[in-house]
């Protein structure tokens, strides 16, 4: 195969662009077509406790890891049917209607997040196997625009086109898209690298990920508290933009769809930001800039919809999120092992996800409870505190892309030799 560079980018971007199409609709779609047909705030964040099965999949990485197609390449084989299964699983749920038989949704959309835990887990992998050490930063800021594009197609995309034809073309719709990277898989060519001995090992590669102090310290308290004044934020963002009169769609079309394109292009200038000055600074500004921005919403919380400041503040708050994002993938992905690389990557980006899910159910209900302002306020002394923990831990991670052992062996992707390991 081709294993230019540029090649390779286009695969990892054909694969984000479906990596996050499963657990956005679930979270922001459905969540908005269920509030916007009548189903209560506190219902819904309960329902997005179901999420936590999609970011539990740190569990399955070492399976992923250990066990796949030699024929049509370990990482490969993983993604073309988890793609196949999610198209078959997509066009089932067109058979139910999302509020009358409300069961029968959610234990489909179970499915539909448990086959993307195993196929966003299978990305993962392939990423570390293609990518060299110092590609990290502009290719996690490619991935970061890819992945929010496909948060566009899953929420704002679907909620449009819900708003104009209806639930059934929606879903074909969504499912369509997953052709694409089968076509462009159908044409790849995976490297092969080492993989775990047995399964003993690859569960082995899970604990020593959490028992290595640095690793630890940053999946469960770095990351997660970096992150959290955008999640507590955003928890209750869509209902009071409805309170303050704002439609489905000019939700879906602001928050989900024209916000998601200003973070695309943040995630790629802040890919080129961190490949030219590290990893330290850029984590500090990005970190105040999120503070200021979450600040910019507390006129929104208190019912105050001011044209000229409620579309940039989300806008900005979308911005500041993707630039962060690629921030810890980057950091995240400087920390991976060759060996295990599904499970490396997966552990810190899975913590991530099981974060958000544990709390915007949190947020929505202490909105409820405390009201829309006093939980923005909170939201903006998190984001504050998570720019002072990142700031500090960041003089214990590489500032730049480590070098390694083996990257004289033939970079990922030809077959001049093994991968890159990261």
């Amino acid at each position: 195969m081709n294993g230019s560079y540029p090649y390779r980018l286009a695969v990892i971007s054909s694969l984000y662009l479906v990596s996050d199409i499963g657990y956005s609709f679930f979270f922001g779609a459905l969540g908005t077509i269920l509030l916007g047909r009548g189903v209560s705030l506190g219902t819904v964040g309960m329902i997005n406790l179901l999420g936590i099965v999609y970011f539990s999949r740190f569990l399955i990485a070492p399976i992923v890891d250990r066990y796949g197609s030699a024929s049509y390449g370990h990482y490969r084989g993983w993604l073309m049917c988890t793609q196949v299964a999610l198209i078959l699983t997509l066009l089932a749920l067109t058979t139910v209607d999302p509020v009358a038989d409300l069961g029968a949704t959610l234990m489909i959309m179970t499915v539909v997040l448990v086959l993307s835990a195993f196929h966003d887990t299978a990305i993962s992998g392939l990423s570390i196997r293609i990518l060299a050490p110092a590609e990290h930063g502009v290719a996690n800021g490619l991935q970061t625009a890819a992945a929010s594009l496909s948060m566009i197609i899953g929420t704002g995309g679907a909620v449009l086109l819900y708003a104009s034809v209806g639930w059934v073309p929606m879903l074909c719709c969504l499912a369509a898209v997953f052709v694409i990277p089968l076509a462009v898989l159908a044409r790849f060519d995976e490297p092969t690298a080492q993989i775990a001995a047995s399964s003993r090992v690859a569960w082995r590669a899970l604990v020593t990920y959490l028992r290595r102090p640095k690793t630890a310290l940053w999946s469960l308290v770095v990351l997660p508290l970096y992150l959290l004044g955008d999640w507590v934020a955003s928890a209750p963002q869509t209902a009071m933009l409805m309170g303050v009169g704002w439609t489905t769609e000019r939700v879906g079309f602001i928050q989900y769809t024209v916000a998601i394109v200003w973070q695309i292009l943040a995630a790629l200038a802040a890919g080129a930001i961190i490949a030219r000055y590290g990893r330290r600074g850029p984590a500090v500004a990005m970190g105040v800039l999120s503070t200021l921005a979450v600040a910019a919403t507390i006129p929104l919380a208190a019912g105050q919809d001011h044209g000229w400041l409620t579309t940039p503040a989300l806008i900005a708050m979308a911005v500041i999120y993707g630039a962060k994002l690629t921030w810890t993938s980057t950091v995240s992905m400087d920390l991976v092992r060759n060996s295990s690389a599904a499970t490396d990557f997966t552990v810190p980006m899975s913590m991530t996800g099981m974060g958000r899910a544990i709390v915007v159910p949190i947020g929505m209900w202490a909105a409820e409870c405390f009201g829309f302002v006093a939980v923005t306020v909170a939201s903006v002394v998190f984001a504050a505190l998570g720019t002072v923990v990142a700031a500090v831990a960041a003089r214990g991670y590489p500032n730049h892309a480590p070098v390694r052992q083996d990257e004289s062996k033939g970079r990922a992707g030809t077959h001049s030799g093994g991968p890159i390991a990261p």
